[in-house]
């Protein structure tokens, strides 16, 4: 469903006290403040896709930030993704900035205090994605949030036509597209900060390999046949020292694929474009054949069985966060 919020019919004096109002009931937590003495003017649009909510703001110079005080009252798990379609931007977080062009992309943690200051009017695509869904430890994307990715090449380049594209076409999308479309938009997000991560000074050989080797056992969740001697052939070490990289992040190989396997059918499970599907079908897309050997997995992971878990997620609508 869209919302839109906008100043247009809305008396001159009054606008920005109504665009701050509409914009806390769409992001709760956040605090907005003009930073020109010009007449105000804001234009938003907000969807979802799935798990993922998509917002498009065009506006006057403004700055948008999320405080440690509003951090600890609203309990908020997303990453924000930050396209920058008109006008600049400096984006903070933990004490990094970044300026943000047109065509640039960056990243903040809704878990800890941010700032956008949009110095000059604006155009902005922002998408909210749940935290669990980016296979990379909240810690290592530290080393990424409020620094600027350039979109002249690399996976940048891929990355930020598809989610205008998306933003701009989208709500025409139901039922199993649209989980597909949601599918995309995380595995480029995915590819985006790996690619970066493994570019990075401080990332080691090893953590580039292990990447590479997350990557990989992501995009092959749905076969069956994954297993820890088909991906230490597929980069050609042995099963031993894929076990020692694991093991460097207190995982398991096994233990890092069975849960991943069980968050995308949680995911798909809390998706209403996927509520008629069988629970049989969502955990078989997903490599788990054996139906009773899933649900004893889910509900030791998650508490409850898959039926109960899914009337519970269908139960409310998501609403975007910070």
């Amino acid at each position: 469903m869209r919302t839109i919020v906008t100043t247009e019919s809305v008396a001159r004096a009054d606008r920005f006290d109504h665009w701050e109002h509409e914009m806390s009931q769409v992001f709760a937590g956040l605090d907005t403040r003009p930073v020109a003495r010009s007449p105000f003017r804001g234009h938003a649009t907000i969807d979802c896709l799935g798990l993922l909510h998509l917002t498009s703001i065009s506006s006057v110079p403004q700055r948008v930030s999320h405080t440690a005080g509003t951090v600890a009252q609203h309990e908020e798990d997303f990453y924000k993704v930050a396209l920058q379609i008109a006008g600049t931007c400096v984006i903070e977080q933990d004490g990094a900035y970044g300026t943000l062009e047109p065509g640039d992309i960056a990243l903040c943690d809704t878990t800890r205090p941010y700032s956008f200051t949009y110095g000059t009017d604006f155009s902005t695509l922002l998408m909210l994605l749940p935290r669990p869904l980016l296979p990379v430890r909240p810690e290592d994307l530290r080393a990424l949030t409020a620094r600027r990715m350039t979109a002249d090449d690399g996976v940048a380049a891929v990355v930020g036509p598809f989610l205008r594209s998306l933003s701009e076409q989208h709500h025409d999308f139901t039922g199993p597209a649209a989980g597909s479309l949601m599918d995309g938009a995380v595995a480029l997000v995915t590819a985006l900060v790996t690619e970066k991560l493994a570019r990075s000074a401080l990332t080691t050989p090893q953590d580039a390999t292990l990447f590479r080797i997350r990557t990989h056992v992501e995009n092959r969740l749905s076969d069956p046949d994954l297993t820890p001697d088909s991906i230490a052939e597929a980069h050609g070490i042995s099963r031993r020292y894929l076990f020692k990289l694991f093991a460097a992040q207190d995982l398991t190989v096994a233990g890092w694929i069975r849960t991943r396997r069980l968050e995308r059918c949680a995911r798909d499970l809390a998706s209403p474009a996927r509520a008629k599907e069988p629970i049989s079908m969502v955990a078989a897309r997903w490599g788990l054949l054996d139906c009773r050997h899933f649900s004893r997995m889910f509900k030791a992971e998650y508490g409850e069985t898959p039926r109960d878990f899914r009337r519970r997620a269908l139960m409310s609508t998501p609403t975007p966060g910070p």
